[in-house]
């Protein structure tokens, strides 16, 4: 990675502020928990979400990308209840788990290109999510409960910051999200960046110049374990409970479909898709018993009219209302 990737021209610099100053001050105005909760998955989704679209910006297709997630959630569950050891040890090194986890798969499985792969990491999902239900200690199909909250931060003068609320795992959510946004878009902006791009639009191509594709694709992988784990544990530590089947292949396939429901060529795509799944249950919340339906209506009228996802929505509408100008000016 070269310097130049953590470098923020002036504009952007002022609209991440502005954006960020806004999302600090939510607490203030939205004082109604239910949405407070609502906001705090939105964060978590947003993480995972980044992690995948970093994956498929080298052109990798899996779908075991809820592993990673379920890896770091429990590193993290059993760190701080079977060893004892604070949040703040538990939380980062169960982002390194997973990312070890990545690597030693992906060592072995890149060799295999295409659906293959996306097979072999459905395996892998599936075979995580067995290995949660019956190892010793895991609590089984069950799952895990009674995970603790993050370790209080101390302050000056005898205060110290509780997480016995909300608003605290709102902040942790919300800080961890930004850095994850942060991170991912400077390295699309960096040589390296320019480098997975070039991998996914022509694999030949690259190698034919000597291009350890592997090497890249293996650090895209990693680092996308390390935010899938982390997201991982603070859904754990923020529900308290967490059980093999959420981290099944279809919240693998969840994870995809919000890349694409947002728009897999930009950054941005993948952060409006995660949005979109946490507030579409809130619109047609009267209609709780076909949001299945409505959820899977909604995704194929985006992937039929919109194939860009919801990022090119106002590059259609413009186009729309550009035809029909100059329909009436003939």
């Amino acid at each position: 990675m070269d310097a130049s990737m953590f470098k923020i021209n002036d504009k952007n610099r002022i609209i991440y502020a502005i954006i960020f100053a806004f999302l600090l001050s939510v607490p203030l105005f939205v004082k109604n928990l239910y949405y407070m909760h609502i906001l705090i998955v939105t964060g978590i989704w947003v993480i995972l979400v980044i992690s995948k679209h970093l994956i498929l910006f080298t052109g990798i297709f899996s779908l075991g990308h809820a592993a990673f997630m379920g890896i770091g959630a429990y590193s993290s569950a059993i760190l701080m209840m079977k060893l004892g050891w604070p949040f703040w040890v538990a939380f980062p090194l169960s982002g390194i788990v997973a990312a070890l986890v990545s690597v030693i798969l992906c060592s072995v499985f890149l060799r295999v290109k295409g659906l293959l792969f996306a097979v072999i990491t459905i395996a892998f999902a599936e075979t995580t999510r067995l290995v949660f239900t019956h190892w010793p200690g895991l609590g089984g199909a069950e799952g895990l409960t009674g995970i603790p909250a993050p370790t209080p931060i101390p302050l000056p003068w005898g205060t110290s910051i509780s997480f016995a609320g909300k608003i605290p795992h709102y902040y942790l959510v919300l800080i961890t999200a930004a850095l994850a946004i942060l991170f991912v878009g400077r390295i699309e902006k960096s040589r390296l960046g320019r480098m997975f791009s070039a991998i996914e639009e022509n694999e030949q191509l690259v190698e034919s110049i000597g291009v350890h594709v592997k090497g890249y694709r293996l650090l895209s992988m990693t680092i996308a374990g390390l935010l899938a784990g982390l997201a991982g544990s603070l859904y754990g530590h923020y529900h308290s409970y967490i059980a093999p089947d959420e981290f099944a292949v279809w919240t693998s396939v969840m994870i995809f479909l919000l890349c694409v429901i947002g728009g897999m060529k930009s950054l941005v795509g993948p952060v409006i898709g995660a949005i979109f799944l946490t507030f579409l249950p809130e619109i047609f919340r009267e209609a709780k018993a076909y949001e299945p339906l409505i959820f899977a209506v909604v995704v194929l009228l985006i992937i039929f009219f919109l194939p860009g996802g919801l990022m090119s929505l106002p590059q259609r509408l413009r186009q729309g209302i550009s035809g029909l100008k100059n329909r009436f000016e003939a």
